[in-house]
C-alpha cells in the first residue's frame, strides 16, 4: 500500500465529501440543542500543548481529549484500554505483559514509541525504562479526562515527549464509589470524593485498584521448543498456559487553598512474567506476580499575579520509583556451556531477582507575560536531579564462571553483570521560551524552543513553530514543524560500551531525535466534527534492543501518513464517531517497512441514547497486519477486528445508582501481538514464539456505581 498516494487521495476524497455534506446538512440544525453542543465543544480547553489554556482545536499540533465518562460508557477498563481510540496510537504488550504505546507506525524493537506520561501535569517516566505502567493501568473510573498530543512535544515537555505526550487528569469533584467484576476472576474497586471549605479551600481523595487472576492463554511453542535449541525441547514447558496475572492500585490526595496546592500520589502495579523474560515459558506451577513497579510522588505549587499582565508559578516535586522482579529465565535441568565451554547442568534452572530504586527532585519556575500587544510569552526554568539508590541482582549462576551457585549470590556491575549501578545520577537543567503571537483576529503563530542540558548526555535543543488559522467559526487550518528527543534510559545505557562489560558492548548510545511536519484541517459544527491530518517525520539514532547483545543506535526511519476523524450526531439519540490512520514507514538502511506496528488503524463507534439515563454503545476496532523484521522468514502477522458492546443505565435500580454491562471482543476474534526474534551471544538469530503472543478472547463484565 502506498499511503502517500492511494491512502492520501482516498482520505482527501472522504474528507471533502464529509465536510461538504456535513455543511449542507448542518445549515438547518441551528436549534437550541445544537447550539449547546457547539458551546460544549468550544469550551473544551487544554494546557498540554502550550502550558496556556486554549481550545483543543486551536492549540499548535494535534491534541485528542478523551473524557472518562465517555470511555467508561464504551467499556474501557483502564487508561491503556482507552488509548485505542486515539488516531495513530496502537496499545500493545511485550513478552512480560508490559504496556506499550506504539505511535504512528513505529514499534517493535524500536524504543521510539515511548511517550511522555504525565499525571495531573506531572512527569512520571522513570529514568530506568522511560515507562510509567501504573499510570497506564489506572481504572478509567478514576479519570476525569485523558489528553494526548500526537507528535513531538519536547519544545514544552522536554525528554521522552518524543512520539507524543499523554496527560491523565484524575477526578477531584463529586463523590462516587464503584465496583466491577469480569470473567476470569477480574475485579476493580474504587471511588473518589471532593470537598470545599468555608474559607474557599478544596480537597479530594481518589483511590482505586484491580486484580485479574489471568486467563492463562495457550502460549504456543517458545524459544526452547525446536529451532536452534532443538536438543532442549524436552525441557520446554510450552505449549502451556502463560502467567498473565496482573494487578494495580492507586491513591491520590490533593489540597488547594488560595495560591497554593499540594498533591500526593501513590501508584503500584504488578504482573506475572507472561511469555517469559527471554521468551521461555515458565512452569505453570510458578504463577504469580513476578514484576512490580511502585511510584510515590509529592508536588507543591503556588501561583501568583505579579502584575496585571505578569503571572508566575513555582512547583517543587519529589518522586520515588521502585522496580522489583523475581523470575526464572531457564527451566530446571537446562544445560548450557560454562566459561570453559563445558556443558553445565542448571538443576534449579536460571533464576534471577533484581531491585532498583530512584529518587527525583525537581523545581520549576514559570513566567507568563502579556504586556506586549498581541503576544503571550512563556518563560520557564527547570532543574532536576535523579539519583539511583539501592540497585542489585541476585542470581544462582556465577557471572564469571557461569557455574551454578547455591544459595544465589548478589551481584552488580562491579561483578561483570550489566545492571544499573548504585549511586548513578543524572542532573537536568532546562530553559523554555515560547511566544504566542496573534498576527490578526484569526491567525496565531506559536514559536518556541527548549534547551536541555544533561550531566551524562550533553545538551539538546528542541524548536517548534506552528500556525493556526481560524478561517471562520467552523473551519480551522493548522501547520507545525517540531523537533524532539529521547535520551537513553539508565537501563539502555547500562548495556552500552560506556557502562557494560565488553561482552555486552557495541557502541555508546546517542539520544534519539525526531523532526516532524504536520498539516491539519478541522471542521466544527453543532452536529459534526471533522479533522484531516497529514504528517511526515524523520527519526534518527533509534535505540534498538538486540536482546543479549544489548542496545544500539539504528539507522533512521522515515514515515508519512494521514489521519481522518469524523463525528456525527444523527438526530437527538444517535452519534457516530470514526477515525482512520494510514502510515507508510521505511527504514533508512534497507527501505523495509518498520516491523511491529500496524500501518492501518481504524475505529468505528455507534452510540444510541434514547434518553439521558440510557446509553448503548458498539465499538469496532481494526488493526492492520504488522510486518516482520528483516531476516524473519515468517509471513506478516495478520490484522484483526474486535467488537465491544456496552449498555449503561443511570439512576437504576434507584436514583444515585448506575449499572453497566458489557462484552469485550464479542465475537472472540484471535488477537496477537508480534513476537520478535533476537540475537544470541554470537549474533545468530534466536527464535522467539513462532505463533506470536496470543491475547485473551471474549470477556463479559458488570459494573455498579454509586454517586453520593
Amino acid at each position: 500500500m502506498n499511503v502517500r498516494a492511494t491512502g492520501g487521495l482516498l482520505i482527501a476524497a472522504l474528507g471533502l465529501w464529509g465536510a461538504t455534506a456535513a455543511q449542507a446538512a448542518d445549515s438547518a440544525a441551528e436549534d437550541g440543542e445544537a447550539l449547546r453542543n457547539l458551546l460544549e465543544i468550544l469550551e473544551e480547553q487544554t494546557e498540554i500543548a502550550t502550558k496556556t489554556r486554549l481550545n483543543a482545536d486551536y492549540v499548535p499540533g494535534l491534541v485528542t481529549v478523551l473524557h472518562g465518562d465517555e470511555m467508561a460508557a464504551l467499556g474501557a477498563r483502564t487508561v491503556w484500554d482507552a488509548l485505542r481510540l486515539v488516531p495513530g496510537v496502537e496499545p500493545s504488550t511485550d513478552q512480560i505483559g508490559g504496556r506499550q504505546t506504539l505511535v504512528r507506525g513505529v514499534g517493535g524493537s524500536f524504543a521510539s514509541g515511548n511517550m511522555k506520561i504525565l499525571l495531573n501535569g506531572r512527569a512520571m517516566n522513570s529514568a530506568l525504562s522511560a515507562n510509567a505502567n501504573p499510570v497506564l493501568n489506572m481504572p478509567i473510573e478514576q479519570v476525569e479526562s485523558i489528553e494526548v498530543v500526537r507528535g513531538p512535544g519536547s519544545a514544552v515537555h522536554g525528554e521522552f515527549a518524543y512520539a507524543g505526550v499523554l496527560n491523565v487528569i484524575t477526578r477531584k469533584e463529586g463523590r462516587t464509589a464503584f465496583v466491577r467484576a469480569a470473567e476470569h476472576d477480574a475485579y476493580t474497586v474504587g471511588g473518589h470524593a471532593g470537598w470545599t471549605t468555608a474559607q474557599g479551600g478544596r480537597g479530594s481523595v481518589n483511590l482505586g485498584g484491580w486484580h485479574a487472576a489471568g486467563v492463562g492463554v495457550d502460549s504456543g511453542r517458545d524459544a526452547l521448543y525446536g529451532g536452534n535449541n532443538a536438543p532442549q525441547s524436552v525441557l520446554s514447558h510450552a505449549p502451556g498456559p502463560v502467567d498473565d496475572e496482573m494487578e494495580q492500585r492507586s491513591f491520590l490526595f490533593d489540597l488547594a487553598g488560595g495560591p497554593f496546592s499540594l498533591s500526593f500520589s501513590y501508584l503500584e502495579d504488578g504482573n506475572g512474567d507472561h511469555f517469559g523474560t527471554i521468551n521461555v515459558l515458565d512452569d505453570a506451577e510458578a504463577r504469580g506476580i513476578d514484576y512490580r513497579n511502585r511510584f510515590l510522588m509529592v508536588n507543591a505549587s503556588g501561583d501568583w499575579m505579579l502584575a496585571p499582565d505578569l503571572s508566575t508559578s513555582v512547583t517543587l516535586g519529589w518522586q520515588y520509583y521502585e522496580n522489583h522482579f523475581d523470575i526464572r529465565l531457564l527451566p530446571n535441568g537446562f544445560t548450557w556451556l560454562n566459561a570453559a565451554f563445558q556443558p553445565t547442568v542448571l538443576p534449579n534452572g536460571y533464576v534471577s531477582e533484581g531491585y532498583y530504586e530512584e529518587q527525583r527532585l525537581s523545581a520549576e519556575l514559570d513566567f507568563r507575560w502579556e504586556g506586549w500587544e498581541n503576544h503571550r510569552w512563556l518563560a520557564a526554568l527547570a532543574v532536576g536531579k535523579i539519583l539511583v539508590g539501592d540497585s542489585w541482582q541476585r542470581n544462582n549462576v556465577h557471572p564469571q564462571t557461569l557455574e551454578p551457585v547455591e544459595p544465589p549470590i548478589r551481584v552488580g556491575l562491579e561483578d561483570g553483570v550489566p545492571w544499573v549501578s548504585e549511586g548513578r545520577s543524572r542532573r537536568v537543567a532546562s530553559i523554555t521560551l515560547q511566544d504566542e503571537y496573534r498576527v490578526g483576529e484569526d491567525v496565531t503563530v506559536t514559536a518556541g524552543v527548549r534547551y536541555d542540558d544533561y550531566s551524562d548526555f550533553g545538551a539538546n535543543t528542541s524548536p517548534r513553530i506552528a500556525a493556526v488559522w481560524r478561517v471562520d467559526r467552523r473551519h480551522v487550518l493548522k501547520a507545525q514543524y517540531a523537533e524532539a528527543f529521547r535520551p537513553p534510559t539508565f537501563y539502555e545505557s547500562t548495556f552500552s560500551s560506556d557502562q557494560a562489560p565488553a561482552s555486552f558492548s557495541t557502541a555508546a548510545l546517542e539520544p534519539e531525535t525526531i523532526r516532524s511536519q504536520e498539516l491539519a484541517y478541522i471542521y466544527k459544527s453543532p452536529m459534526t466534527d471533522f479533522r484531516l491530518t497529514a504528517f511526515q517525520s524523520h527519526l534518527a539514532d533509534l535505540i534498538v534492543d538486540t536482546g543479549i547483545l544489548g542496545f544500539v543506535n539504528a539507522p533512521g526511519v522515515d514515515l508519512a501518513g494521514v489521519e481522518l476523524e469524523i463525528g456525527r450526531r444523527i438526530g437527538p439519540t444517535f452519534r457516530v464517531d470514526a477515525n482512520l490512520t494510514l502510515v507508510d514507514t521505511e527504514q533508512g538502511d534497507s527501505g523495509a517497512t518498520v516491523a511491529g506496528a500496524a500501518e492501518r488503524l481504524a475505529n468505528l463507534i455507534l452510540r444510541y441514547a434514547p434518553r439521558s439515563s440510557r446509553n448503548y454503545a458498539l465499538w469496532l476496532r481494526h488493526v492492520g497486519e504488522r510486518a516482520r523484521e528483516p531476516g524473519d522468514s515468517r509471513a506478516a502477522l495478520d490484522g484483526y477486528e474486535t467488537v465491544d458492546v456496552t449498555a449503561s443505565w443511570a439512576d437504576w435500580p434507584k436514583r444515585g445508582l448506575s449499572l453497566r454491562v458489557g462484552v469485550a471482543n464479542l465475537f472472540d476474534r484471535d488477537v496477537r501481538y508480534p513476537a520478535f526474534n533476537t540475537l544470541d551471544i554470537i549474533g545468530q538469530p534466536f527464535p522467539s514464539y513462532r505463533d506470536d503472543y496470543p491475547q485473551p478472547g471474549r470477556s463479559a463484565w458488570l459494573q455498579l456505581q454509586a454517586d453520593f
